[in-house]
């Protein structure tokens, strides 16, 4: 699948910022090509069409789309690992405070983009489990991060002891892509502050203590 590399190597510092603006690029129409048509029926050929560059531009960069999704996912796990590693490490935070602030990395990172969204919500568990992935590693080390928090929480009895600390993360992390899906998809108003409040007190109330 070619999953190794992210792109050509280029020598000129002039010629290193075009080939991160075309990685841009192609991202940002992959994502909206894959919202649209599904994993399955996307096409490179969309794909280039829609981020303005050559068929044979795109395979410079990507050997097919497997490995434009698997870079997508690995820039947005490193994002959310990057932001939650020092978060899970600050002394001057309580477990509850991480928590929230972890909540707040999400949203931050997902609710930009609409099409980034469904991606994320019908692409990601199939995607994880069905390839050899690249961006496995920073989505474990962000799952490690998180699971941090939850079980500083637990030795210091503001979370719940008798949940599982690998359980309450599936079900933070799924509930959050789930209800975003949801929203994106339908007619609510996408009011995501008041989302925000609302997972963060739904949490104080079923996880701490």
């Amino acid at each position: 699948m070619g999953l190794a590399g992210t792109g050509p190597i280029y020598l000129e510092e002039r010629d290193v910022a075009v080939s991160i603006d075309k990685e841009r690029a192609i991202h940002k129409a992959a994502i909206q090509v894959i919202s649209e048509y599904g994993f399955h029926k996307a096409k490179m050929a969309k794909i280039a069409e829609v981020a303005g560059v050559s068929a044979g531009s795109l395979y410079t960069y990507y050997s097919d789309k497997d490995h434009i999704l698997d870079r997508i996912f690995e820039v947005l796990w490193k994002k959310d690992w990057a932001g939650l590693m020092p978060l899970a490490a600050r002394e001057d935070l309580g477990p509850q405070e991480k928590l929230e602030a972890a909540i707040d990395l999400i949203f931050d990172v997902l609710t930009g983009d609409r099409h980034l969204i469904i991606v994320f919500a019908n692409e990601f568990n199939n995607f994880m489990k069905n390839k050899e992935v690249s961006f496995s590693r920073h989505y474990t080390e962000f799952q490690r991060a998180f699971l941090s928090i939850l079980t500083e929480g637990q030795a210091e009895g503001v979370v719940n002891p008798h949940l599982p600390g690998a359980v309450i993360c599936d079900f933070i992390l799924g509930g959050i892509r789930k209800t975003l899906y949801e929203r994106v998809t339908s007619d609510q108003e996408n009011d995501w502050a008041a989302l925000r409040t609302h997972i963060k007190a739904m949490i104080r109330r079923g996880v701490m203590v």
